[in-house]
């Protein structure tokens, strides 16, 4: 299982590398969008960077939510927005942790045999010292996730935050399940498995774009025997942080 837990950690890597450099790659990534607001003929304003665009989607948006989307341009010029992914809530203030990882950070901290036991001891020690609200949640959140079963890690690069979260596979021995998101790929889940001769990934993503990349760095992800790369919708969090971490009856 240790073995598996570093090669998520080699995953994270890779993904956040490709993150970094993806516009060599390709143009039409996912974008980032924010809805404002929505008026009686189902009318969307959104936000896309500090640009305001109107439009009609097939998919009831949220207002105030986020959303990871492609974005293409009909034959008149018209903006096309599809294949619309929710953001979790969570991204919103993960730039406010005080505990996150380097890609290559997280790598060496997984060959500890003891990972897990340090990382919560390290999340306590920091909530006992939150200083500020946003602090006090992110970590208490962070501790929550580990409590049922998830191993949630903020992870950072140029300036923008990620999320991995690992949990033990039900259907698989020997088996992690993993969830991830990234600003410039949207969600990506999957599972990395022990095989006789090594160690098998999968995944799941929400945009043909991301799997294209994927594709093209099969070569970096030689520590695998086999890889399957999917496209999926609605690919969600195993734990997404919750409003309220105390529960007081009177």
């Amino acid at each position: 299982m240790l073995t598996n837990l570093a090669s998520v950690a080699k995953l994270a890597k890779i993904l956040q590398t490709q993150a970094r450099n993806d516009f060599k790659f390709n143009a039409a990534l996912p974008i980032l969008l924010k809805v404002l607001s929505r008026s009686q003929a189902d009318e969307y304003l959104l936000r896309l960077g500090n640009t305001l665009i109107k439009t009609r989607s097939q998919k009831e948006l949220i207002v105030n939510q986020d959303y990871w989307a492609s974005m293409s341009k009909s034959s008149t010029g018209a903006i096309i927005l599809s294949h619309l992914a929710r953001v979790p809530k969570m991204a919103q203030i993960l730039q406010k942790s005080s505990i996150n990882f380097l890609p290559q950070n997280l790598l060496d901290f997984f060959e500890d045999p003891k990972t897990l036991e340090t990382y919560k001891d390290i999340l306590i020690e920091r909530f006992a010292q939150a200083s500020n609200h946003s602090e006090f949640y992110i970590l208490g959140n962070l501790l929550l996730s580990l409590r049922k079963g998830v191993a949630s890690f903020v992870i950072s690069q140029n300036d923008r935050e990620g999320i991995l979260q690992i949990k033990t596979s039900k259907t698989k021995k020997q088996s992690l399940d993993f969830y991830a998101f990234y600003p410039n790929l949207g969600p990506i889940k999957g599972r990395v498995y022990q095989i006789q001769n090594g160690v098998n990934a999968e995944f799941c993503v929400s945009f043909d774009s991301v799997k294209t990349i994927l594709e093209k760095n099969r070569a970096a992800l030689n520590r695998f025997e086999k890889i399957h790369i999917y496209v999926a919708k609605d690919i969600e969090p195993f734990f997404e942080f919750e409003e309220s971490l105390l529960d007081i009856k009177g």
